[in-house]
């Protein structure tokens, strides 16, 4: 029962999350064909819904800042940091703001309530409509990929390929795809409690962190979806895995000499090997089945649910904050068009009409402040291979400070904001000229448009 668990859950989920079909004339990935129904049939009904989540986190983090519950796990949803409740109180009055239109007709309110700021994020049409769907069908399929044995299979199949390539141990596999197919703060925590556990030293840490961290393929689905790719999606999670992984490469063989050989103060090193007696595939297989063997499928679907309302109470709502004052900035200032101006060059030169170009500058830079707001800036944009350029680029950036930037400083590795600039410059400098010969082929081969 435990093999049939493993292999067919597992492979569901690859096709599930992966695998795109063609329903009433559209060719998408699961997800989308869902996230096209709900908006085409429910809207309406849907749109109460999330209104209805953001007056509980409103209400809910207003109330958790003077009272602690006797509950831990709502004392760890509703409480927060000052600046993560400040985003998620802001971020929760933005959206109802927006939708029912409140305080209409004020000169600074219709800035917000302006089609191409407020009503790109929220509505009919808006991203937290297609995220508040993406999210919660996906993280409750995830774990088909996550819990019954594929991460340990894959991870200890290719744990010999990675450690000859990046450096790390072999292991360090299982952080990436975990990575990869859930959410990159969780690989990060998961490299950074291996870290102290003395599974790394502080250099295999920072490079499994840093380079392997990566978004997962929820979010990559939802952003694919915004940006026209789901009948693509496959080429479009793929060109994200071929760039990082080109990254991770040279990142491994860097000189990181702030981040030395050392394991953490007080540790024993620790390696896991594959045990005497057996072939790497008997112990992938053999693993992966212990792992599906341990996954009971109601614990398993109460744990997706609990992930679908931290990512409602502690994501969305700073998305829809930050996300709004970004295109309120970019609307109305020229500020990311300033500091973004050497770019508009280097895209024209690369072959972009000057109107596209100038719109790729400014998306190219503010990934920094979160990671979708690049597709925000480029969703307008009449080019495909500029969308798949922007689109890809934002995943390769790893580092966003509304999210993975703050898990990287705050954890034990030993990075600080500096730092974390610094890999926000270099991976988006190195992820350029591989991004430009990954579209060209696309455009080469049709699949593209410039």
């Amino acid at each position: 029962m435990n093999k049939l668990k493993f292999i067919f859950l597992s492979i569901f989920g690859f096709v599930f999350f992966l695998v795109p079909f063609e329903l009433m004339g559209e060719e998408k990935i699961a997800i989308s064909h869902i996230v096209k129904f709900i908006t085409g049939n429910m809207l309406d009904g849907f749109i109460s819904f999330t209104m209805i989540c953001s007056w509980i986190v409103l209400l809910g983090t207003i109330i958790f800042m003077i009272y602690t519950s006797k509950n831990q796990y709502l004392n760890g949803v509703f409480k927060a940091s000052p600046i993560n409740r400040f985003m998620r109180i802001g971020g929760s009055f933005l959206y109802l703001m927006v939708l029912n239109k409140w305080f209409e007709g004020s000169k600074f309110v219709e800035k917000i309530l302006d089609p191409n700021t407020g009503g790109v994020m929220a509505g009919d049409g808006g991203l937290l409509t297609t995220l508040y769907i993406t999210f919660f069908v996906g993280l409750m399929a995830l774990p088909l990929l996550t819990h019954f044995g594929a991460v340990e299979f894959i991870g200890i199949m290719f744990g010999r390929i990675v450690e000859k390539l990046f450096k790390v141990p072999g292991y360090s596999a299982v952080d990436a795809i975990a990575s990869f197919v859930g959410d990159g703060t969780i690989g990060i925590v998961v490299t950074d409690t291996q870290y102290q556990r003395g599974y790394y030293n502080k250099r295999e840490a920072y490079i499994i962190a840093t380079s392997f961290s990566i978004v997962g393929i929820a979010f990559a689905s939802a952003v694919a979806e915004e940006l026209g790719f789901s009948h693509i999606f496959p080429i479009f999670y793929g060109a994200i895995v071929l760039v990082t992984v080109i990254l991770a490469f040279i990142t491994s063989r860097m000189p990181l000499k702030k981040f030395p050989a050392k394991y953490y103060e007080g540790v024993t090193p620790n390696r896991i090997e594959i045990p005497e007696g057996k072939t790497v595939l008997q112990h992938a297989y053999d693993s992966a089945v212990e792992e599906a063997s341990k996954a009971k499928i109601l614990d398993v679907i109460k744990q997706s649910f609990k992930s679908v309302i931290d990512i409602y109470v502690g994501f969305l709502p700073i998305i829809m904050f930050v996300g709004t004052l970004s295109l309120i900035v970019a609307e109305h200032t020229q500020f990311f068009n300033i500091i973004s101006a050497p770019l508009v060059s280097v895209y024209q030169v690369i072959g972009y009409s000057k109107e596209v170009a100038s719109m790729m500058a400014p998306a190219s830079v503010v990934g920094f402040a979160d990671m979708y707001l690049p597709s925000l800036f480029i969703t307008e944009s009449v080019s495909e291979a500029s969308r798949f350029f922007i689109g890809v680029l934002a995943f390769t950036q790893l580092v966003f400070m509304s999210e993975t930037g703050m898990v990287l400083v705050k954890s034990k590795i030993g990075l600080n904001f500096f730092d974390v600039v610094k890999i926000f410059i270099y991976r988006t400098l190195l992820s350029l000229p591989i991004l430009l010969l990954v579209t060209k082929l696309l455009v080469y081969m049709g699949m593209l448009t410039y």
